[in-house]
């Protein structure tokens, strides 16, 4: 009796590690990676960079774009890093479930150096490179383009193509509040959580023919500013971190839409002239 009430505690304690033990793993697999950005001396100095409508400037640690003769009207900022990269392996099985995937991360690579801002007319080219956790290294491409109206269209290109992991963080207020990613009824902040994005083709298309991520990919915010990622591959957004957005793409390429408009229905009308699908985000208060 003695022996098995022995083994029956000896079987709670390592059920009670392996327990710990996955929880420890999950817990690596949902912290967000984060860049930490190196410039050379001469980009430590602020300066505006002009691009069609739109102006980027540069503070020598981040930026702000927005409409010329509007600072006030920020579209897009970032503070320190806001692009790293890796190598990942989802779970087999899981891709096409609706569900989280479960991601193994083999290699990261969160050492961003900025070392060029390229102006061609409408559109604004930031280049750098990545630095892994082994050593190697990867060049990126980050492209804004003047979109008229609309706003801005982001791109970014990874160089290395073994890299199948973008990280793209940006700068959010406080107290920014954030709406949309396809909920229905479109009255709920979806700030503290993280929100998956399936890959296109994973689930079927609605009527009309456009898939469901089409307007899952889209938010606005409490400040009337709008993201919409236009990318098929699987997404993770992390919107847990009151000062920052995190979008996580699975694969090493990313074309999005940053909207301009005074109002939620600008705002809608711009996203639903690119994907033809309304969202539904709540009135920003």
């Amino acid at each position: 009796m003695v022996f098995w009430r022995e083994l029956g505690f000896v079987a709670i304690v390592l059920l009670g590690m392996a327990i710990a033990v996955l929880r420890g793993i999950d817990a690596w697999r949902k912290e967000p990676v984060i860049a930490t950005l190196h410039v050379p001396p001469a980009f430590k100095v602020g300066r505006d960079f002009d691009f069609g409508r739109y102006r980027l400037s540069w503070s020598g640690r981040g930026f702000s774009v927005y409409p010329q003769g509007r600072p006030e009207k920020v579209l897009w900022a970032a503070e320190d890093g806001f692009l790293a990269a890796g190598t990942g392996q989802a779970a087999p099985g899981l891709l096409d479930s609706g569900r989280e995937l479960h991601d193994r991360r083999d290699r990261l690579c969160r050492e961003q150096s900025l070392e060029a801002f390229e102006r061609m007319g409408g559109r604004l080219t930031l280049k750098g490179q990545l630095r892994c956790a082994d050593g190697g290294l990867s060049s990126y491409v980050l492209a804004l383009e003047d979109d008229g109206e609309r706003g801005l269209v982001l791109v970014v290109y990874l160089g290395d193509p073994a890299l199948n992991r973008l990280y793209l963080g940006w700068r959010r207020e406080a107290g920014e509040r954030i709406f949309g990613f396809g909920e229905v009824s479109g009255i709920y902040d979806m700030s503290g959580r993280r929100l998956t994005v399936p890959a296109a083709g994973s689930r079927p298309a609605e009527a009309g023919g456009w898939s469901t991520s089409a307007t899952q990919a889209f938010f606005v915010t409490s400040r009337l500013r709008a993201f919409h990622s236009q990318s098929s591959a699987y997404q993770v957004f992390d919107l847990r971190d009151p000062q920052r957005v995190g979008l996580e793409v699975h694969e090493g390429r990313l074309k999005a839409r940053i909207y301009k408009g005074d109002s939620l229905e600008e705002l809608r009308a711009r996203q639903s002239s690119v994907s033809g699908v309304v969202s539904t985000p709540a009135s920003p208060k």
